[in-house]
């Protein structure tokens, strides 16, 4: 089975799955799509990591795909902050070689099969769905500044409409050629067209920055969270936060009002956020100790501060992205993949390099710039990372793998599914429709409204504002995210779709 927010990638990595290839195969597969269907979201220039959960060795692994900041990259280059575009916001894409290590690891076909789908809708092109239409027009005012943005993205002056096929030439020679071998984009012309277009718009990327480029291959971080294990990514992901906030729910009883578990999920989530925020740096560079940080004895005096009656003030950070694209795979001898991949935000730094169709990433802005924070920007340093996906365990069998897009909501979105699976017992789909909330603005962090579907209705809302928390009523199926779910039930497996981006796809045999 694989889950994942387009239908043409869950159809190739069936097809995958149906050829005999495994759920690594299957994902890069649907991963390659994903980058030609739905490019604003993860394209060949951002990042990508997995949980891979290997079925006769019983064990996790994870795969930490994120690049580093250019190794010509001072403070003082951003003295007035880190732009939102251009060539400056971009770090050093992993997605390609977190592709190559775990199909060096895992896999079982050729990049030249697993492409075969993704260069044929670059080639001939794709039916453009009405969210991404949406998308394109709202891109464009970043794109204008770019002539090599525009020709790929606006080709005749427009973006494409809702239902007109869009092709991308230049991305389907690069496939071609990664399919001949994952190396080349950190090394030879597709890296040199990358450090060329770099140099010409004032960037600072070499081919030392490329061709130095390495995937972490890590194991998971986790906690039990009533009598489950919950695994998530480790440090650069931000998965941290959900493993922190689950221990912090854990130390309190289910409350029975709607109103008083969406206060008990955002005061954990925020005191969580902060232990972050404060504490956590990229572990190449910066110490930290995340045993204690994810430690039961530190759950409880996080939980300690809690006021049942009253909201704390949000932690300070950068304004959130809900673009990120997530899919899961299990395959016939349930070896379980969680993936995700992102440009941080839609269209990434807004740049093409020129003649390769490569989208740039614009993950520079989840840098901080504060002295002494483990997470300041520093040469060859990779920022703290929105990217986390997640398994639930019992007895070292993977039961659940999930995930959602969102940023800084991700983790948000994670810790409500888990909740609802685990603290409420629901059905797979019916955890991922249930009314959920979202904390922050996506364009002012600073502007930290707690953000409900209107399902949750008026007297929910009403309770938290005495609560004294800032409450705004989205529409029904309003909140960020895109969750993607399966479940492993004996010889059945269950998937489930997130219906508010209109396009989840759910299949198996």
């Amino acid at each position: 089975m694989i889950a994942s927010v387009n239908p043409l990638a869950s159809a190739a990595g069936l097809r995958i799955l149906r050829k005999g290839g495994n759920a690594v195969d299957a994902a890069i597969a649907a991963g390659a799509v994903l980058t030609v269907v739905e490019p604003l979201s993860g394209q060949l220039g951002g990042d990508a990591f997995m949980l891979i959960a290997g079925s006769r060795q019983n064990t996790v692994t994870a795969i930490n795909g994120s690049g580093a900041a250019p190794m010509a990259s001072r403070l003082e280059q951003f003295v007035g902050g880190i732009p939102e575009s251009g060539w400056l916001a971009a770090t050093v894409p992993g997605m390609v070689d977190a592709w190559r290590v775990a199909l060096d690891r895992h896999g079982t076909l050729p990049p030249a099969t697993l492409f075969e789908e993704a260069i044929g809708y670059a080639e001939q092109g794709f039916p453009v769905t009405a969210r991404l239409a949406r998308n394109l027009r709202e891109f464009m005012p970043k794109a204008k500044a770019h002539p090599a943005t525009l020709a790929v993205f606006a080709p005749d002056g427009q973006p494409p409409d809702e239902g007109s096929v869009f092709r991308q030439p230049d991305l389907d020679r690069t496939l071609r050629s990664l399919a001949q071998g994952l190396d080349g984009f950190y090394r030879g012309p597709i890296a040199a067209a990358i450090v060329e277009a770099s140099t010409r718009g004032g960037g600072l990327f070499s081919a030392r920055d490329l061709a130095e480029h390495r995937t972490d291959v890590l194991q998971p971080i986790s906690t039990t969270y009533r009598g489950w294990t919950v695994l998530e990514q480790p440090p650069v992901s931000q998965g941290v936060i959900l493993l922190v906030a689950l221990n912090i729910l854990e130390t309190s009883p289910i409350p029975d009002d709607p109103a008083s578990r969406v206060h008990q999920q955002v005061e954990a989530h925020k005191l969580a956020l902060d232990e972050r925020l404060r504490r956590v740096g990229d572990p190449r560079v910066s110490q930290q100790d995340l045993h204690e940080i994810v430690s039961k004895a530190r759950a409880h005096a996080l939980a300690a501060r809690i006021d049942v009656r009253r909201a704390a003030p949000l932690p300070l950070q950068a304004a959130g992205h809900p673009d990120t694209t997530y899919l899961c795979v299990v395959d016939a001898d349930r070896t379980v993949v969680s993936y995700i991949h992102s440009l941080y935000a839609s269209g990434g730094n807004g740049i093409v390099a020129d003649g390769t169709g490569i989208l740039l990433n614009n993950r520079m802005r989840c840098f901080n710039l504060e002295p002494d924070n483990p997470n300041q920007l520093a040469p060859g340093k990779r920022p703290m990372h929105t990217l986390n996906s997640w398994m639930l365990l019992r007895a070292d069998t993977p039961l659940v793998v999930g995930g959602t897009p969102g940023s800084f909501w991700q983790v948000q979105t994670n810790l409500q599914l888990i909740s609802n699976l685990v603290d409420h017992g629901m059905p797979l789909q019916a955890a991922v429709d249930a009314p959920r909330w979202t904390m922050g603005e996506p364009t002012s962090w600073a502007d930290a409204a707690l953000c409900l579907e209107g399902r949750f209705g008026e007297e929910t809302a009403a309770r938290l504002k005495a609560r004294g928390h800032t409450v705004r009523l989205m529409g029904n199926w309003q909140a960020g995210g895109a969750a993607q779910l399966i479940q492993l039930d004996g010889s059945m497996l269950i998937g489930a779709g997130d219906p508010r981006p209109g396009t989840s796809s759910v299949i198996g045999y």
